[in-house]
């Protein structure tokens, strides 16, 4: 019986903990911003410090703002990173992209599948693709799933890639739709917009 109530209850904590992204946290909102763009962040997100050269715009780690910070017992990691790529270089977006996944040598991609796309439009506009994939890495022991929205601006001829990765310990993949990544990166492309 006492098995029986522990089982219930560590149930109903996940059910509670993990059940639900949460749109509140677009209440209070901070912004990343350059000369060319202007992308609305929910104010707990925390921005890293990036060295001199780096590849990437910005980056910020949202471990724990608006979904669980642990699921399953182990902790769920996420960050965001946008960088560019002067001209219409949407194939070439893709290549990185795919080269960031494929080349990785432990990489364990579930059987028959590598990446889906789909469509997401941003605040002025502009449609772009999203590219979503997933996968174990025997080196991290840690399952991943990443999204990226790649989209050009005619304006000021770049193409952007905006990512959101989430770090996690879930052969299921369930994580996904419980914590609801898919929304979570629907709602951050759609802040994004061009000056």
């Amino acid at each position: 019986m006492r098995k029986i109530f522990c089982l219930y209850s560590l149930c109903l904590i996940t059910l509670f903990t993990f059940g639900q992204y949460n749109p509140a946290i677009w209440n209070s909102q901070l912004r990343a911003e350059s000369n060319k763009y202007v992308l609305s962040l929910p104010d707990g997100w925390k921005k890293v410090s990036l060295p001199e050269g780096a590849l990437f715009d910005f980056k910020y780690d949202f471990t724990g703002v608006g979904i669980p910070a642990f699921f399953a017992g182990t902790p769920l990691l996420a960050n965001f990173t946008i960088s560019r790529l002067t001209g219409n270089k949407y194939q070439e977006a893709m290549a990185q992209v795919e080269s960031e996944f494929t080349n990785l040598g432990d990489r364990v991609a579930e059987p028959g599948y590598n990446y889906d796309t789909t469509t997401a439009t941003i605040k002025t506009g502009e449609i772009g693709t999203v590219l979503h994939t997933r996968y174990y890495r025997r080196s991290k022991v840690s399952n991943y799933s990443k999204y990226h929205l790649i989209v050009y601006s005619a304006k000021y001829d770049e193409t952007f890639i905006l990512s959101l990765n989430f770090q996690y310990k879930d052969a299921t993949y369930d994580v996904e739709r419980s914590a609801h990544f898919a929304e979570y990166a629907t709602q951050v492309f759609g802040h994004f917009e061009f000056r």
